[in-house]
């Protein structure tokens, strides 16, 4: 049996890739084997992996709301879209959540040869990163060789910079992303000493630094409308964390949505999160 990927190659249907992604989102082993007798089921050869997710997604409604939520994070992170300005306020948030200090500069800081345009920056433990937010619209969109190499280039006249008094000093050169990066992208980070954060992988997987702490973007609420995401974000909530917990009419205020629509909103973050 196989699936056709988004760039249209076939691959061998892998149930293994669906169970990690379901322990991932917080299923247990019972529900696991739930989800993926009912999806074998239903696989034809050929079908896509648009298709297949939703399979997956569709039982996990049956079975357990709070574990397809989790499992929505992908899409929830396409929802970030279509500017990148939301997904740098992600980004910011989920590091600030991991305890560093952050900033999202307004204006550009001096090179030693030009300005540049930094997204994030953070610190910890007495050192300073750079950090460049890549957001792609599509799950088939890479972080490329030249995205990257851009990157180091930013990096490096920045600390040529920092050296003649210009800039602050930065130590460390991150790219973070809902996308992945592409081989060559990977091969040149890896060899210059970047931090690449990125959807897939192990060792540095968004997926995994959101589930660790349970940073789940609002988002991934379904029933989420576009303006509301953006009164939201306009108050500096981006975070179900940051929503879970408070009180009904002081968050409707700062949101300015009737009351009654923001208790759901508490609730179903609360769920996601496990707080109830």
């Amino acid at each position: 049996m196989r699936v056709t990927k988004s760039d249209g190659k076939q691959v061998v249907y892998n149930q293994e890739k669906i169970r990690r992604t379901l322990k991932r989102a917080g299923a247990k082993s019972n529900l696991i084997r739930q989800v993926l007798e009912n999806v074998n089921r239903q696989m034809r050869d050929g079908m896509t992996t648009r298709e297949l997710y939703a399979i997956v997604r569709r039982e996990l409604r049956h079975l357990d709301r709070r574990v397809a939520t989790r499992y929505n994070l992908r899409n929830a992170l396409l929802r970030l879209g279509p500017a990148g300005f939301k997904f740098e306020q992600y980004v910011a948030a989920i590091l600030a959540a991991y305890q560093y200090e952050v900033e999202t500069p307004v204006e550009e800081l001096s090179g030693l040869c030009v300005n540049h345009e930094i997204d994030v920056i953070a610190k910890k433990d007495g050192r300073t990163a750079m950090i460049e937010a890549k957001f792609r619209n599509r799950f088939d969109e890479t972080v490329s060789l030249k995205d990257t190499m851009a990157t180091w280039a930013a990096f490096v006249d920045m600390t040529d910079g920092a050296r003649s008094g210009k800039c602050v000093k930065f130590d460390e050169c991150w790219i973070v992303t809902n996308g992945r990066f592409s081989e060559r992208a990977l091969m040149f980070g890896v060899c210059r000493g970047m931090h690449l954060v990125g959807w897939g992988g192990e060792e540095h997987s968004l997926a995994r630094l959101v589930d660790h702490a349970e940073l789940y973007p609002i988002t991934v609420i379904d029933d989420l409308r576009q303006w509301e995401l953006d009164n939201f974000t306009a108050a500096n909530l981006i975070l179900c964390h940051e929503v879970a917990g408070r009180e009904p009419e002081k968050l409707a205020k700062l949101v300015k949505l009737p009351t009654d629509r923001v208790r759901k909103i508490i609730a179903a973050c609360a769920e996601v999160i496990s707080v109830i």
